[in-house]
């Protein structure tokens, strides 16, 4: 059996995104989560160039859940930890901004701003200088 659609309902249908299109609140839950993901990488990263005495042995405990982690070390820690923060508040995030409709062109933008911020961060001159020490 057909459905009928008066031409009103066509028209909401269509810039509404047919009712089956995620919410811009979805959207935006997976953009934070992959910003709260890299800022977990990023600080984990900081961590261990700061004090790798300490952090090296807690990242090398999180590599050995990882088939073959500890051949790459605390690599595979920071990485751990990453996924860990990611998937978590996505979960998280998407749970409780999934019914709003939010402003995708700010969050968009602070999500390229942000991601560009964590990469150089991450980027071995710049936090050798925040740390002082030479480059």
């Amino acid at each position: 059996m057909e459905t009928v659609h008066d031409e009103g309902e066509l028209d909401d249908m269509v810039t509404k995104g047919g009712g089956t299109s995620p919410r811009s609140g979805e959207v935006v839950a997976g953009m934070l989560a992959a910003l709260l993901g890299m800022a977990a990488l990023t600080a984990a990263h900081w961590w261990s160039a700061a004090d790798p005495a300490a952090a090296n042995v807690w990242l090398i405990r999180l590599s050995s859940w990882l088939p073959g982690g500890l051949r790459i070390g605390p690599y595979g820690g920071k990485e751990i930890t990453a996924l860990t923060v990611w998937l978590g508040s996505w979960l998280v995030l998407f749970i409780t901004l999934k019914w709003f409709e939010l402003r995708l062109r700010f969050w968009t933008v602070l999500f390229t701003i942000g991601m560009m911020i964590l990469l150089v961060l991450l980027w071995p001159p710049v936090y050798h200088k925040i740390y002082g020490w030479p480059t």
